[in-house]
């Protein structure tokens, strides 16, 4: 045993005092009596009781040092050791987004957050907790906290998230701790049937609660009006639901009711639904929703803003038409078919002559202007010597053929597949088909463009912003000079080229949670802010970008406050969706973790103060009984 405080153990001087006051204490009491008789009477009463009258003196001084000495000690307060029963305690701990279905007034996360409280405080004093959250992330929360209230105070700042999480993701996490102490206690806390090994617990808080979701939606093709076709799901069991269409001209207004269905949606079948109205024009808001009440609200609902983005825009392709072997052709019907421009082709000599002005968009295919046109996205294609005309690279000359690996007089490009927002727009729904290319220019490329196609790492397709600031793309070859034109991927191509050139702040506004949005940062924006569902606001960094990424980690709709220069601000607006595969709480995976269990458990200790408490508590009443006693017989 040992003590926190053990200055405290100074009270114990008062018990010397306390028996000296004893000893020096007077031992007579003065009495007042009526008559000689009855203090006769008194005297005989007095001499039957004066063996316990003694000894209830003798009782009220133990009582006394007793509280002294338990009040000294509870002011030093012990500490007792418990040999072998401090354990090192893991949770990991599912924050996806079924973990927010309800039932009643508590979270299946509320109810792990309760869980892992219990374990917490059932713990002997000593030992470590750890925790690992798993939303679309890993993170390590807090480890090797020995401070029980500390800990909890940990869980209960701990929030739930809405995207898609796999706690198999956790599971290199999980075997680090593991390794570390073998005799480590671990928990997987979820609402998800993970398959677990005797090295891990697992704490499944879902309680088959009752929840509907939309299952998928489509536009329908061909109505009278606008409809909507799809599927919506039971996961608990059989129900009858009622499928809703509302619409509003404003987003701000109240939505109207234009259509509804019953449908019969067997446990866990998709039942079909389909919803046509009489409303021709284009709402700037539909919303698709399941009118019956379940455990989880969030996707009882769609919402599907109006896509204003497309715009017809007018585009100059600058090529020579006369020659037969020219290319101009795959580019015009290309972007003719990317429905977003009416494209116009003259000659080099016809564009110099005229200078042709007010395009959106101007493609120079195989040839270099002497200056680049302004508030313009510009499409250089094999335009080789544009160093000195603010392209922003460098031309460094043209490649020539290798035979290396078989490759005959031909070099195969590669698509490029990276992960930020601008690489997924550029190479959206690409199939990445074989391609061959007889031969490209050379490049200096600035780090702040991104690659499409790239040969051995020369940069044959890339884009960003040249140096008047606008939207430029560049092709280091001529079509003519590879089969790009001939595969379908070509078409796919021009598209998101046309889109990445003619940018919008919001190229779609339906999502998942999870998915990253990609907000464009157009001509003349001065600043975009974004405010989530819950009502968190973030500015973004638009200087020197024409694309930001957002990632959507709450369910609901997100408005992006748009201020353009000298037009004031604008609002769009984006919905985020549940993933489909935490509406239904599918089951996990494989949690396994590899080695042998130990019980090599450390020492723990006691240093609960309440059973001194409970002494101290009984001496005093003990002692105020025996002071009552003593008063009474003096009666």
């Amino acid at each position: 045993m040992r003590f926190y405080y053990p200055l405290g153990l100074l009270g114990l001087i008062g018990i010397p005092i306390i028996i000296i006051i004893y000893i020096i204490k007077s031992k007579y009491t003065e009495q007042t009596v009526g008559s000689t008789y009855l203090w006769e009477l008194s005297e005989k009463f007095l001499k039957r009781r004066k063996p316990i009258s003694k000894l209830t003196g003798i009782i009220t001084l133990l009582l006394q040092i007793f509280a002294v000495l338990f009040v000294s000690v509870a002011i030093a307060h012990p500490v007792f050791t418990v040999s072998a029963s401090a354990k090192d305690i893991v949770f990991i701990v599912d924050a996806s987004a079924s973990m927010n279905i309800r039932s009643g007034d508590t979270s299946r996360f509320g109810l792990a957050q309760r869980r892992i409280n219990d374990i917490i405080d059932d713990a002997q004093s000593g030992s470590g907790f750890s925790l690992v959250l798993v939303s679309d992330t890993v993170d390590t929360v807090f480890g090797g906290v020995t401070d029980k209230e500390q800990a909890k105070i940990y869980v209960g700042a701990l929030s739930c998230g809405w995207t898609n999480a796999d706690c198999t993701s956790a599971l290199s996490a999980a075997q680090a701790y593991f390794d570390d102490n073998r005799s480590a206690v671990m928990y997987l806390v979820t609402d998800k049937d993970y398959e677990v090994n005797d090295n891990l617990a697992l704490i499944n808080v879902s309680g088959g609660e009752n929840n509907y979701a939309i299952y998928s939606y489509e536009p329908v093709a061909d109505a009278a009006g606008i409809g909507y076709s799809g599927q919506v799901i039971s996961y608990a069991g059989d129900a009858e639901l009622t499928v809703q269409m509302w619409m509003t001209d404003n987003v701000g207004g109240t939505p109207e009711q234009v259509a509804e269905t019953t449908v019969h949606a067997e446990s866990g079948v998709p039942a079909d639904f389909v919803l046509t109205s009489t409303v021709t024009s284009s709402p700037a808001l539909i919303k698709l929703c399941i009118a019956e009440s379940d455990a989880l609200a969030e996707d009882n609902n769609v919402i599907v803003y109006d896509d204003d983005s497309v715009q017809n825009r007018k585009a100059l392709m600058v090529s020579n038409i006369a020659d037969e072997n020219d290319d101009a052709a795959y580019l015009h019907r290309a972007i003719q078919h990317a429905g977003k421009a009416d494209i116009d082709v003259v000659t080099p000599e016809t564009y110099e002559r005229l200078g042709a002005v007010g395009y959106d968009l101007y493609v120079f295919n195989g040839y270099v202007p002497k200056t680049l046109p302004t508030q313009a996205a510009v499409w250089l294609i094999d335009a080789v010597d544009g160093s000195d005309i603010g392209s922003g690279v460098s031309y460094r000359g043209h490649t020539t053929p290798r035979d290396a690996n078989g490759s005959g007089s031909y070099y195969t490009p590669q698509y490029n597949d990276g992960t930020s927002a601008v690489e997924k727009m550029l190479t959206k729904d690409i199939v990445g088909r074989i391609l061959a290319v007889r031969t490209y220019a050379q490049y200096v490329v600035p780090r702040s463009f991104t690659s499409v196609l790239n040969i051995d790492g020369d940069d044959i397709v890339f884009a960003g912003l040249n140096r008047n600031g606008d939207r430029q793309v560049v092709f280091s070859f001529r079509i003519k000079d590879s089969d790009l034109g001939l595969t379908d991927d070509f078409l796919i191509l021009v598209r998101n080229l046309m889109d990445y050139s003619f940018p919008t702040e919001l190229a779609q506004t339906e999502y998942v949670c999870g998915d990253v949005m990609a907000v464009g940062v157009v001509p003349g924006c001065e600043g975009i802010v974004v405010t989530s569902p819950s009502g968190n606001s973030n500015t973004l960094d638009t200087l020197d970008t024409d694309v930001c990424e957002v990632t959507l980690r709450e369910a609901g709709t997100y408005m992006l406050t748009v201020k353009m220069r000298g037009k004031g601000e604008k609002h769009l607006y984006a919905y985020a969706a549940v993933p489909q595969s935490e509406s239904g709480g599918e089951n996990g995976g494989a949690m396994l973790i590899a080695g042998e269990r130990e019980y090599n458990y450390s020492d723990g200790f006691y240093d609960n103060l309440l059973v001194f408490f409970i002494l101290i508590a009984m001496i005093v009443l003990a002692d105020w009984g025996v002071y009552c006693y003593e008063q009474y017989q003096l009666r």
